[in-house]
């Protein structure tokens, strides 16, 4: 005789909606909420499983036991408001950051040394690179397409500014198509600056998969640092680093963003190639 017992669990889901001002499109633009992810509006919603469980009579095989769960790919739940409901869906994207594997090379890097109040690119590769410092006409004199032999530092002061960034465009090529790109901003206390790295101009995605050959220093290791107590982000060679690096826009609008914050007196570094240098 087969006993079926119906178990029905209330699952508490925190659906979190970021508002952030960090444009990753072709051109660099932030909003005065420049922190990629600092509001956030946190909605309470309850999802039930039903879970079936089939138990046989005792002395009967155990293997011949099963259970089985369904849970729908995505909901539509129905929330009280003042006036119109609001509906709100589990988001099915394919898009999903995924973290790295652990026991990478990058634990292995070579330390960076920032320089205070600058941003620095150290060119760890075999080949030269180009880089163009690109931000609005508030922020001063942009750099074109300059010229980074391999194993030399690019540098520039820390630039400010209003309401915006600065996006360090890298390229192997002069023409500085698909480049990789790092990124800094001042915020508007002008004692904190951000850091990024991201792969979000320089990819491909090709048959549903992310194609970041093209993406200079991909190959052999990228990172980024800031003062001692400060975030580092490492990118390990030929590894799609989606928990360290932006590739996918906003993170898909998820916690633990990789934006660095610290004193903008520390200055950041950036470097490529860091495989070549452990």
């Amino acid at each position: 005789m087969h006993y079926v017992a119906t178990i029905s669990i209330a699952l508490p889901l925190l659906t979190v909606g970021a508002r952030v001002g960090h444009d990753h499109g072709h051109g660099h633009v932030h909003a005065e909420m420049h922190r990629r992810a600092l509001v956030t509006t946190v909605v309470e919603v309850t999802e039930t499983v039903y879970t079936t469980v089939t138990v046989d009579p005792v002395g009967q095989s155990s293997s011949t036991s099963s259970a089985s769960a369904s849970l729908e790919g995505s909901m539509t739940v129905e929330l009280p408001d003042k006036g119109a409901s609001t509906a709100v869906s589990t988001p099915t994207s394919s898009s999903t950051v995924s973290p790295e594997p652990s026991g990478t090379k990058a634990s292995t890097y070579p330390a960076l040394f920032p320089e205070a109040n600058s941003a620095i690119i150290v060119n760890s590769c075999v080949h030269d690179i180009y880089v163009s410092s690109i931000g609005d006409r508030s922020c001063g004199p942009s750099t074109n397409c300059q010229l980074v032999p391999s194993n030399t530092t690019y540098r520039e002061a820390i630039r400010v500014c209003d309401k915006s960034g600065i996006s360090l465009k890298v390229s192997k090529t002069e023409d500085m198509t698909k480049p990789m790109q790092f990124e800094y901003t001042v915020w508007d206390d002008k004692k904190t600056v951000s850091y990024d790295i991201s792969y979000l101009d320089c990819m491909v995605e090709k048959d549903g998969q992310k194609d970041m050959t093209g993406c200079v220093g991909y190959e052999t290791g990228i990172q980024a640092k800031s003062g001692d107590d400060c975030p580092t982000y490492k990118c390990v060679g030929n590894v799609v680093c989606a928990k360290d690096a932006y590739v996918v826009a906003e993170f898909s609008y998820q916690a633990g963003a990789p934006v660095g914050a610290c004193n903008v007196n520390s200055g950041v570094a950036f470097e490529l190639c860091a495989e070549n240098r452990a």
